[in-house]
């Protein structure tokens, strides 16, 4: 992922990518008429709307946007090919590392999380990760309101809403935000 990450945004002047800042900007705007509060949904837009737009701390990326391992092909042991490339944007390089952060908590759980960002942060290390709570925080609102539409089984979705509010919960100790777990349905 650091990879794509050091493609600067400046070379994707005129390209049709979004700026995901402005893709954000849009869904703190648009609320829906009733919040998903199995997945915290009113806190993280409460949080979010508190702070948005975030300052700039890292230099404008390419983004994949929906980077996770679903996403990757490998061939013997090595990184082949990032797939699944409708998402792409423009933006702070900690918008997919939350994202992935969040599958890589769903999919292998938190000691795997801790280790993918380890390995992040210092293959990358000249990016400012002050913020990567808020990131965070931007890849959990992805799913509110639509978990329960991905056709998942039922242990499944159980497992990965348990692990979603572990993940805002870990958002929110960083950032200082007192934190209640809410029960999920």
């Amino acid at each position: 992922m650091d990879r794509i990450h050091s493609v600067d945004a400046s070379r994707l002047a005129g390209t049709c990518l979004p700026k995901q800042e402005e893709a954000i900007k849009e869904k703190l705007h648009i609320r829906p008429a009733i919040l998903d509060k199995s997945l915290d949904e009113g806190l993280i837009r409460e949080v979010l709307e508190s702070v948005w737009p975030l300052p700039h701390a890292n230099t404008a990326s390419l983004l994949h946007g929906d980077f996770w391992p679903g996403n990757t092909m490998w061939k013997e042991a090595k990184l082949a090919a990032v797939i699944d490339w409708e998402d792409a944007a423009i933006g702070d390089p900690l918008s997919d590392l939350g994202n992935a952060r969040l599958e890589i908590l769903w999919a292998f759980g938190v000691e795997a999380m801790h280790e993918f960002t380890l390995h992040y942060q210092s293959a990358s290390k000249t990016l400012d990760y002050t913020q990567l709570p808020y990131w965070d925080l931007c890849a959990a609102l992805r799913p509110a309101s639509n978990l329960s539409d991905w056709g998942l089984e039922k242990r499944l979705e159980e497992t990965m809403r348990e692990r979603h509010s572990l993940f805002v919960m870990q958002a929110c100790e960083k950032l200082g935000i007192s934190y209640k777990r809410h029960a999920t349905n």
